[in-house]
């Protein structure tokens, strides 16, 4: 981990370019899909098995974000191209119902917007996780959502009334609390604040809410002690879980990611992450291990488990409250 007091000049980022007015600059295809759930192979029986993107394409326009490789196969570039070629899956609520008429699913977890975020903002014009949200209620699916975005909490309600159903956690990504990592990383996504916020917002409704704290982004927001406040943020915000993931830089997201790091940064910024994935998508194993090894001991401080441990520790229970001879002791 980076042990340095200081982390850049604020002066020294790039502000983000200003919100332009409505979707100006932005081009929505609008597409009628006809499959919407996807096995992932190898899935654990009652884990996270299945995935479900109404939306390819984001206007986070995170410089690292992974999904950026998938972007080529759609026919658009994995920089500009990636943050404003939005594909959207009009009928994606209707897909969804006659794909679970049959019980598709069964008792395992669909992970909804594991490609691009299902609250970005095309869907405050699309509205189209309403529709995806009612419909996993109503067939009593289990599910999980990560979002950057504070528009999530239109759907309060919604997510309220799955959780009194099925097993629902939301996850906020958050790899910092620092404003200058956000505008310098995640330009279209919600300050660090509103995020918790979010999480906060959650739990007051009665929803699981957890953290993915991700990506610790090496030598901009590893700091220990940036480390250690961040979490506890999160667990004071009401976090049941906390999952750290460091950023690995895909293929198809490396130039634009560099390129963006060289416009954006401060010199010895960039310099330092171009050295370190120049011949790696991935920090060192060890490096790796030492940071986890840190946010997973500052979570436990706080007693929040790891979430394979929630995952599978509300799986056993709610198993164990439908068992007939257990649901009377």
């Amino acid at each position: 981990m980076n042990s340095r007091q200081g982390l850049f000049e604020a002066a020294l980022v790039a502000p983000p370019p200003a919100p332009a007015p409505g979707f100006r600059d932005i081009t929505f295809h609008e597409q009628r899909a006809r499959t919407l759930l996807n096995k992932i192979p190898g899935a654990r029986p009652g884990g996270m098995a299945w995935t479900l993107n109404p939306y390819r394409g984001c206007t986070h326009a995170c410089t690292y974000c992974f999904a950026r490789d998938g972007h080529t196969r759609l026919g658009f570039d994995t920089g500009e191209g990636f943050n404003t070629q939005v594909v959207v899956k009009a009928n994606a609520a209707e897909v969804l119902r006659r794909e679970l008429r049959g019980g598709k699913t069964g008792d395992d977890w669909v992970m909804v917007g594991t490609s691009t975020d299902c609250y970005q903002r095309a869907e405050g014009h699309y509205r189209l996780m309403p529709g995806i949200l009612r419909t996993l209620a109503d067939h009593r699916v289990n599910f999980t959502t990560t979002t950057k975005s504070a528009l999530l909490r239109r759907d309060l309600g919604l997510f309220a009334e799955a959780a009194r159903v099925a097993n629902v956690l939301v996850m906020t990504s958050l790899g910092s609390l620092d404003e200058r990592v956000w505008r310098a990383f995640e330009p279209g996504a919600a300050p660090p604040r509103a995020r918790l916020a979010t999480i906060a917002a959650l739990r007051a409704a009665g929803v699981p809410a957890g953290v993915l704290v991700a990506p610790v982004i090496p030598h901009a927001g590893d700091r220990p002690a940036a480390l250690d406040a961040l979490v506890d943020a999160c667990a004071e915000a009401g976090a049941v879980t906390v999952y750290p993931d460091i950023m690995r830089i895909s293929p198809g997201a490396r130039d634009w990611f560099l390129n963006q790091s060289a416009v954006h940064l401060p010199p010895h910024l960039h310099q330092r992450l171009a050295a370190s994935y120049a011949d790696s998508r991935a920090m060192p194993a060890s490096y790796v291990r030492e940071v986890t090894a840190h946010l997973h001991a500052r979570a436990a401080h706080h007693g929040l488990p790891r979430w394979e441990d929630y995952i599978y520790g509300v799986g056993r229970r709610t198993s164990d409250s439908e068992n007939p001879r257990l649901r009377n002791r």
